[in-house]
């Protein structure tokens, strides 16, 4: 455990302590959750803002090792802070809402509402742009410092993730009243679960990754698990749709 953390802290120093925040953070909410029973569309008030420093803490330290490969310094330490600074308004537009007895940044019940939705819809589309320009790097840098498997398991994880995004956008289409497109509900009679398709892209930034280092051996493999990974994606996806649901 302890050469787990010296190597997060020697590959990126910022990212491990910025996701360490976002861990304490959610146990703090935890904590809270204990004494404050406040209710939100039926849960705990506290347990919106849990589900995403979790999140956004898994995704920290996970790009504090792919950023790492990225053979430009200069670049590293700019995409850093950009992720750093967009995370941080995305957790506190969903803190600041909690707070405020609103069950998600998607509710616009007033001027005030109507403001947070809008900044973190823009905070959301710059974050996306991004993740499609660190995608693009790791795609199209000459060298790189790791096995071929383990590089296409970083470039088809965040080209997954690239699409879950775009999932979580098509969920604010459909209902822009959706209560959090972490929570695990049905948004409305004409679609279904959309969280399925939405998760498995989200995660298959550290599924696909962590299969190709540990399990995969040549590039061919990343690329036809992908392949099967997107096809199951849009399945669920399609079974949402049509309201299929069978969980």
């Amino acid at each position: 455990m302890a050469s787990v953390v010296n190597e997060q802290m020697k590959r990126n120093s910022v990212f491990f302590w910025y996701g360490i925040i976002n861990f304490v953070l959610l146990f703090f909410c935890f904590g809270l959750s204990l004494f404050d029973d406040t209710q939100v569309s039926g849960e705990n008030a506290w347990i919106n803002p849990m589900k995403y420093y979790f999140s956004i803490g898994i995704f920290i330290l996970s790009m504090g090792v792919y950023l790492h490969y990225l053979n430009n310094e200069v670049q590293r330490s700019f995409l850093t802070w950009c992720l750093i600074i967009t995370t941080f308004l995305q957790t506190s537009g969903i803190l600041l809402q909690s707070i405020r007895g609103v069950s998600s940044f998607y509710k616009q019940n007033n001027p005030f509402d109507d403001l947070i939705f809008n900044l973190q819809m823009v905070n959301y589309i710059v974050f996306f742009i991004l993740m499609l320009v660190i995608t693009y790097l790791f795609y199209f840098q000459k060298k790189n410092s790791k096995s071929q498997h383990f590089t296409w398991g970083i470039r088809m994880g965040m080209v997954i993730f690239l699409i879950g995004l775009l999932i979580g956008v098509y969920m604010i289409m459909v209902n822009g009243n959706y209560e959090s497109i972490t929570e695990s509900i049905i948004i409305n009679k004409k679609h279904g679960n959309l969280k399925i398709p939405f998760f498995l892209g989200i995660h298959g930034l550290q599924i696909i990754p962590l299969l190709s280092y540990y399990f995969f051996q040549n590039k061919r493999q990343v690329v036809n698990f992908t392949l099967l990974y997107f096809i199951m994606m849009v399945v669920f996806l399609f079974m949402a749709v049509i309201n299929l649901n069978i969980f």
